[in-house]
Formats: C-alpha cells, sequence, structure tokens
C-alpha cells in the first residue's frame, strides 16, 4: 500500500498499473491512472488497520485546491509472489476544506518532501506543482 501511495505522489503512472491483480489491469489504463496521479498532490497516508490481504487506509491530498481525505479499505492477491491490488470499498470520501492561496500550506500537517520549511503559505509551496 505504502509503495502505490508513493506512486501516486511521485506520479508514476506505470507502477501504479504494474500493481494492480491481473485481471483488474485489463480494465486499466495508464493514461488514465497517470492523468488521476498528476491532478493530485498527494499529501499522505495513514493505515489504519492491515490484515493478511487487507489494508485500511485514509490517504490525503489536494485537487482543485480543496484537502481531500480517501477511506479505503483495499484487498489484494498474492500473485508471483507480490501482493497487488485488486479492489477496496471506500468508506470516506470527504472534501475537508477548501485551502485559499495565502494559507498554510496543508502539508505541513502532513510531513512531505515539499514541507520543509514550516509555515510556507500554499501559493509558494504545494500549489506551485500543479501550476497554480
Amino acid at each position: 500500500m505504502r509503495s502505490r501511495f508513493s506512486a501516486y505522489a511521485t506520479k508514476n503512472g506505470q507502477y501504479i498499473f504494474e500493481t494492480y491483480g491481473a485481471n483488474q489491469r485489463l480494465d486499466q489504463s495508464i493514461a488514465e491512472i497517470q492523468s488521476w496521479s498528476e491532478e493530485c498532490i498527494w499529501l499522505a497516508l495513514r493505515i489504519h488497520q492491515s490484515e493478511e490481504s487487507t489494508v485500511e487506509f485514509s490517504a490525503y491530498y489536494v485537487v482543485d485546491n480543496t484537502l481531500c481525505e480517501l477511506r479505503e479499505k483495499s484487498n489484494f492477491v498474492l500473485e508471483q509472489s507480490q501482493w497487488r491490488y485488486t479492489d477496496g470499498i471506500i468508506t470516506v470520501h470527504n472534501e475537508i476544506k477548501k485551502v485559499k492561496r495565502n494559507e498554510v500550506c496543508p502539508c505541513n500537517n502532513y510531513p512531505t518532501a515539499w514541507s520543509i520549511i514550516k509555515g510556507k503559505k500554499f501559493k509558494h509551496c504545494c500549489a506551485k506543482q500543479i501550476g497554480i
């Protein structure tokens, strides 16, 4: 799960595609995966519960200047000695708040590679990644 989140954060659509199960890859498009990863600034991943083949997590991201939380219980299958994502149930998908350009960047609440300088305004921090 962490490697898939990291791939979204670094906009690596090919890796995300490759971590789907074989059957799920048939319904996926690398271009669509890449587009979704590039539309968002992925800030943080919090694992709530992990069992052998399931992971419940929250992913925090910014899209259209809105901080969001996506909480999902994901299912994985072991294929060729690697865990692959099959499907998941989204239990929460909330818009937490609209982020204004002059507010402190939300990445300050979720330490990332971009939040090196605490208190940096959104327009001078993560907003630059999406061309705002």
